[in-house]
């Protein structure tokens, strides 16, 4: 028998949503925040999205491309102590 992911419905991403409404800048470098992050993400270990407010960052283009390139490590490292600092 085949499993099918979990469908994702409104509810699921009600918070990354809102977030994002919320937070209109880069919470980085502060240019105009154009995505929102997931920090630790779902390919991390995690068995579903955490679209917690600790876990997301409004973040413009190059800053989530930096969070996603060759030093993610360290990148992730800076969005946790970003997210410390507020």
């Amino acid at each position: 028998m085949l499993a099918y992911p979990k469908k994702k419905t409104y509810k699921d991403q009600a918070n990354f949503i809102a977030y994002g409404r919320k937070h209109i800048y880069c919470e980085r470098c502060g240019a105009l925040g154009e995505e929102t992050h997931h920090i630790k993400f779902k390919k991390m270990g995690s068995s579903e999205r955490d679209d917690r407010d600790s876990n997301l960052l409004r973040v413009c283009r190059p800053c989530h491309q930096y969070f996603h390139g060759v030093n993610s490590r360290e990148a992730r490292e800076e969005a946790f102590r970003i997210k410390e600092g507020k």
